[in-house]
């Protein structure tokens, strides 16, 4: 075999004439640049004379294809060959599920490339219904519209849920009389949350009780509640009590809202842990869907300590795999990798308008001990989302 290398390009076609394969050097290196910059994908061949070609893809988890039947997703110009699921390798056939993970090699015509890419890669959104499919806030009084309602119909707007439910007490036993003052308010609520599906549900108890039972019997996707003011007194000892009613033990994804206001952007802290990867793909579905930015967060503590767990090398590992799951749904991740104590240096760096989502911890906390996720949701200004892991 005679393979040979074109210094002028323009020449080519002299090579094609006599039969001989000959590549351009700018060619070579565009197209590794174009193969590194592919989401997910992990290897590209081309092969019958440069007209097919073999792709082989990693699955994302929010990828379309992610729990679907080959045979579902049936195409005259290409097939899936083989899928490697951790160290076993599947031959693929029609009834065949795909699942986020794996290694899928698909054959294909060369000039559907960009097309099986994008099959194969392009992500959905899914968040919350991973968890339910409504999101809930409670209100102490219909008589006036408070900021975290307006967030809870945002969270609606942004993601996958169907619709809010407004939990409020109950004042009237008899409930006549009540029902004809509160036509209005409700009114009131649905013009502030026009373009969404609103129910209303009285609760016996208060607000918080309503919640607490709504969560227990239907599908729940995210509670939605007056964030802790941080500047208040004792402020910790609300903020643990908050996240040991809703979040923790992954019951629910809690939003402590705290801006009115359109958020101006999401941040996102890079780690790869379950409760992380799970607030990392909530993050890139609500700034997908609000066409916000991203800015995703790595603290590494000081060389110094001894028993620092995140290092520089791991964080580096953690954003470069956050921007390559934000790239699948088309989302652009800045970086921000700082050393220091990772309470203060989310705090620094969040601002009051936007929205810092994070998981939410495994275990319930306390006013004293409240954790890493609790003390940031202490500290900063700004609204917090907490995600408990989901597999």
């Amino acid at each position: 075999r005679v393979v040979g290398v074109a210094v002028d390009p323009d020449r080519l076609d002299e090579y094609a004439a006599m039969d001989v394969p000959v590549f351009a050097p700018n060619r070579l290196a565009a197209r590794q640049v174009e193969l590194a910059l592919e989401p997910r994908r992990v290897a590209s061949s081309a092969f019958a004379g440069g007209k097919a070609e073999a792709i082989e893809v990693e699955l994302a988890r929010g990828a379309a294809v992610v729990g679907r039947r080959l045979s579902d997703l049936y195409s005259q110009t290409w097939i899936v060959a083989t899928v490697l699921r951790g160290d076993e390798v599947i031959v693929a056939h029609g009834d065949t599920v795909l699942q986020a993970g794996d290694r899928v090699t698909v054959v294909g015509a060369a000039a559907d490339y960009a097309a099986i890419v994008a099959s194969f890669t392009t992500g959905i959104s899914t968040f919350p219904l991973a968890f339910g499919r409504k999101v809930a806030v409670g209100v102490d009084t219909l008589a006036e519209i408070p900021g975290h309602f307006v967030e809870a119909v945002a969270m609606v707007r942004n993601s996958q849920a169907e619709l809010l439910i407004v939990v409020h007490p109950a004042s009237d036993p008899d409930g006549d009389e009540q029902d004809q003052e509160n036509g209005p308010l409700r009114d009131a609520y649905a013009a502030a949350g026009e373009g969404i599906d609103i129910e209303f549900r009285e609760s016996a108890g208060s607000a918080r009780d309503g919640l607490l039972a709504l969560v227990d019997e239907e599908s729940v996707g995210v509670v939605v509640v007056a964030g802790p003011d941080p500047a208040r007194r004792f402020s910790r000892f609300h903020v643990a009590k908050a996240i040991n009613m809703y979040s923790h033990e992954g019951r629910v994804p809690l939003l402590l809202a705290r801006s009115p206001g359109p958020y101006d952007g999401v941040f996102v802290p890079a780690r790869r842990t379950v409760a992380g990867e799970s607030a990392a793909g909530a993050a890139i579905d609500l700034a997908r869907a609000s066409g916000l930015w991203l800015s995703g967060i790595a603290a590494v503590a000081p060389s110094f300590v001894a028993t620092r767990v995140d290092t520089l090398e791991a964080a580096k590992a953690a954003m470069g795999w956050l921007r390559e799951e934000a790239a699948v749904h088309g989302v652009d991740v800045s970086r921000r990798v700082q050393e220091g104590n990772p309470v203060r240096v989310i705090a620094g760096l969040v601002s009051p308008t936007s929205l810092l989502v994070m998981g939410a911890p495994l275990h319930p906390v306390r006013g004293l001990t409240l954790g890493i996720s609790g003390l940031v949701v202490a500290r900063v200004p700004s609204s917090v989302l907490l995600v408990p892991g989901h597999e």
